[in-house]
């Protein structure tokens, strides 16, 4: 008699004893219709052919820091009859939560998330037997009335952690405490990241081309899957998602500024999948060399507006100047983007350009012969030409900026380039702000000119203001070709010549006793030629070719 009572507590103790997958989780009304908290449900499927108590068992989520959980407390008794179903509701109010009777009523403890959450289903030897995470629509459906449902025809522990084998019931509060629907046939692909890239560039040319790549992953290999795009050659090298379940397609040769969609099908071997992605066109229209620089920041303390300005230089010949423009940043709040486009003008190596806001005033300021120094002049209203000395300056190319003059953010307070009543200048051709640069002491330009300010605009430096008159110095010819300049005057002495290039740099240094300057070991280009005879002083350019 002892050994078959000690045989009973074996049987008993197998009989009782549960494994991971012997009950699922089959149903999950998360986000149900009406007020959210009284008709959410789960289910759970018994897959023995015992039943199986529940009662003490954990119901919990997965949130280390705060979270829900309920222990099954149904007074002994909680059965989930084999191969049968049970539901565990929050709220036993059937005017409330569905119709539906629940088995057993877990209160306000759970509560299951709208989009995402974990579902767990522990013993009270802390085995988890089931558990299902979902994650807002990713893989696992997403309704908003409906639950979502295990397929029927894959009930078991392994195949319900697949959000692919979820699917939401055609039932508004879905099939509780029975069988479930069979889902409808499902994709079990899909697209990830997407890129572009041009890869040929051209000038000024909107021939151009592109190159896009996007990313799949497929679980459907062996179905025919046709992938096509809207323009340009398909290159599935990187992957086919007939034969590859991750890959990357290419698709080459797209014109730009021609935007595509790429597809992948498999409706056609009589799958589901019908996957697009749209892919917007780069701009492929590169920014090429640089060819124009800034040289100057100018708030010259003159009244109003009048004295502000912006000096550039062109490093090179520039075919069509509207390829350029400028934008400030004012008070350092960050760029405005483009504000004035240059007109389509072509200029040459060595030009200097004023974009100013009052042309009189600053004619007057810089007296004629600094005025005339400058070889473009050009007239603008507003922004990027009113800044107020501590707003940066932004220099763009094809709406890139290629160059910057001050900060384009900074924080609250006086800037340390700031050129208010003042001037920076670029004292170092081809360097990059701050490197390079100097500056006007503020307040420093104040003055019926600049000559008759505390800092001269170094620029003119070179200036006298006790200048040739007109008839008093003849330079010719003027472009030379010779390799050689007559220099005239009617005024009897020593001539002093100085040659600068367009970085400033001086190439020639002498005394002339003669007419005759002699420049053929200079290389071709624009300079400054500078000459001075007893104390009185004049700068004009000189093109050598």
């Amino acid at each position: 008699m002892k050994n078959l009572y000690i045989l009973f507590l074996l049987c008993s103790f197998t009989i009782f004893s549960q494994s991971p997958g012997d009950i699922i989780i089959t149903e999950i009304l998360q986000n149900p219709t009406g007020t959210d908290g009284d008709g959410e449900y789960f289910e759970l499927y018994n897959t023995t052919s015992v039943a199986i108590n529940i009662d003490g068992w954990t119901i919990k989520d997965l949130d280390a820091a705060n979270p829900d959980q309920h222990v099954i407390d149904n007074g002994g008794t909680l059965n989930i009859p084999a191969n049968g179903y049970i539901t565990l509701g929050r709220n036993g109010d059937t005017g409330l939560n569905g119709g539906i009777t629940h088995s057993y009523i877990y209160g306000d403890d759970m509560a299951l998330g709208n989009t995402t959450d974990e579902l767990v289903l522990e013993t009270p030897s802390m085995i988890i037997i089931d558990q299902v995470i979902y994650d807002d629509g990713a893989t696992f459906p997403d309704p908003n009335g409906p639950s979502m449902q295990l397929d029927l025809n894959v009930l078991d522990a392994t195949d319900n952690d697949s959000g692919s084998n979820w699917c939401e019931s055609t039932a508004n509060y879905g099939t509780p405490g029975v069988a479930n629907e069979v889902c409808p046939t499902q994709c079990v692909a899909g697209l990830g990241a997407s890129d572009s890239a041009c890869d040929t560039v051209t000038m000024g040319e909107t021939s151009d081309t592109y190159t896009a790549t996007l990313a799949y992953f497929s679980a459907a290999t062996g179905e025919t899957f046709v992938v096509t795009s809207t323009f340009g050659s398909i290159d599935l090298s990187g992957g086919n998602p007939t034969s590859d379940e991750n890959g990357t397609i290419t698709v080459t040769g797209i014109p730009e500024g021609t935007d595509i969609t790429i597809t992948i099908d498999n409706t056609g071997d009589n799958g589901v999948c019908l996957l697009t992605r749209a892919i917007i066109s780069p701009a492929c229209e590169p920014t090429g060399s640089i060819d124009l620089q800034l040289r100057g920041v100018i708030d010259f303390g003159i009244p109003g507006s009048s004295g502000k300005a912006i000096h550039l230089v062109a490093k090179s010949d520039v075919e069509d100047l509207s390829a350029y423009g400028l934008g400030s940043a004012n008070n350092g709040t960050g760029s405005d983007g483009v504000e004035y486009t240059f007109d389509a003008i072509e200029v040459n190596a060595g030009d200097n350009i004023l974009v100013v806001r009052d042309l009189i005033s600053m004619e007057a300021y810089l007296t004629v012969p600094g005025y005339d120094l400058f070889d473009l002049k050009i007239l603008v209203a507003g922004a990027p030409a009113d800044g107020n000395g501590n707003d940066a300056i932004e220099l763009f190319k094809f709406g890139v900026v290629v160059e910057t003059y001050g900060e384009i953010t900074y924080d609250d307070g006086a800037a340390s380039w700031s050129t208010e009543n003042a001037w920076a200048y670029k004292e170092l051709l081809g360097s990059e702000w701050p490197i390079g640069w100097i500056y006007g002491a503020e307040d420093c330009s104040i003055g019926t000119t600049t000559f008759e300010s505390d800092c001269v605009y170094p620029f003119l430096s070179s200036l006298s203001t006790e200048d040739f008159n007109a008839n008093e110095l003849s330079i010719y010819p003027n472009p030379t070709t010779s390799g050689i300049v007559n220099i005239k005057s009617q005024i009897a002495g020593v001539k002093t010549v100085s040659l600068f290039d367009i970085m400033g740099r001086t190439v020639l240094n002498k005394q002339l006793n003669s007419d005759i300057l002699d420049v053929s070991s200079i290389k071709t280009g624009l300079y400054l030629l500078q000459i001075s005879i007893n104390g009185r002083s004049s700068v004009t350019k000189l093109v050598i070719n």
